[in-house]
């Protein structure tokens, strides 16, 4: 996601993919050529903006409530409707087209489970479950784990929002705590609710990975494996976890080979999306749409996952 840098983005051409007079090495979209076909085969809905909520061009209904970070007067409806290069205010094309490729090739067309882990207000477990509803999905299941209370509160909102609730067919399971290494608890920092770059912490230092001065409190924690138990089958899963990515892919990798089909990773370094190019590629898997973070060169913190700009993102798909 574009969590860290937000800035008003001028609407681009919709199937323009180059800016005018940008050489094709010199700009990297993430997202690959036919995936403007994937998208306008999904995005059916009509974008609009109004005075306290947006729709998309997939249907999805989000509240302005529910995205405190966003300033409506710089949305753009054809950036809503058609989010290739990105959506103007918080996601890439890239993991658009991720999640629209695992719902394109879900192995049973009646059945899609998708997870969101560092969900914030939960925009992919929603956008997977009304694409469920508009294309005839009977067995649904969808999980969100996000740390923040504040947050938390806004993903049950969003997903009430959206009618995605309990029932005929539909498995719907939310945790308010962190995903890491091991069930329990870890320290997570006070912070606002508008702040989408707080992170759980195995240290305690007054000084969060940006530099930032925080107040540590605790909250539940629990493995990836252990929040998707009895799940079975996991067509979906995009992480977002603030720098402990590699950790969580490399503690639970016999798992993730075992249930997990497509796999979208917010990438908050360099040096965390080459560990995890190397570990996913010798264990079987497939990067199919990649874009590298941006970072600044100088900072107050020495940590790379500090001086992020923009998340990177690694979308993969297990090899059967």
């Amino acid at each position: 996601m574009l969590k860290r840098l937000f800035r008003k983005i001028a609407p681009a051409p919709r199937l323009v993919h180059i800016p005018v007079g940008c050489p094709p090495l010199q700009h990297y979209p993430g997202y690959l050529p036919e995936d403007a076909g994937l998208v306008s085969r999904y995005a059916k809905a009509k974008a609009s903006i109004s005075d306290d909520y947006y729709m998309d061009g997939f249907g999805v209904k989000t509240e302005f409530a529910c995205v405190p970070f966003c300033d409506p007067l710089n949305l753009c409806a054809e950036r809503l409707q058609f989010p290739l290069p990105d959506d103007g205010f918080h996601a890439e094309g890239i993991e658009y087209a991720a999640l629209l490729d695992a719902f394109d090739n879900r192995k049973v067309k009646g059945r899609f489970t998708a997870v969101e882990v560092g969900s914030g207000w939960g925009p992919w477990i929603a956008m997977a479950g009304v694409l469920a509803r508009q294309h005839d999905v009977n067995r649904l299941c969808l999980i969100g784990a996000e740390a923040s209370a504040e947050r938390y509160s806004l993903m049950c909102r969003h997903l009430e929002t959206n009618a995605l609730v309990v029932g005929d067919g539909v498995n719907i399971s939310t945790f308010q705590g962190a995903v890491w290494t091991h069930d329990g608890e870890v320290a997570f920092p006070e912070s606002d609710v508008g702040d989408m770059g707080s992170a759980a912490t195995a240290s305690n230092s007054s000084k969060d990975y940006r530099g930032f001065s925080v107040n540590l409190g605790s909250v539940p924690c629990r493995t990836l494996s252990t929040l998707c138990e009895g799940v079975g089958e996991i067509d979906f899963l995009h992480m977002d976890v603030q720098g402990a990515e590699y950790e969580l892919v490399a503690g639970e990798l016999p798992w993730l080979n075992r249930h997990v089909r497509s796999l979208m990773v917010a990438t908050h370094s360099r040096i965390i999306e080459g560990a995890i190019m190397r570990i996913l590629t010798d264990a079987g898997w497939r990067l199919r749409r990649e874009k590298p973070c941006r970072f600044r060169f100088e900072g107050e913190t020495a940590d790379w996952v500090g001086r992020t700009e923009a998340d990177g993102s690694q979308h993969w798909e297990k090899l059967l």
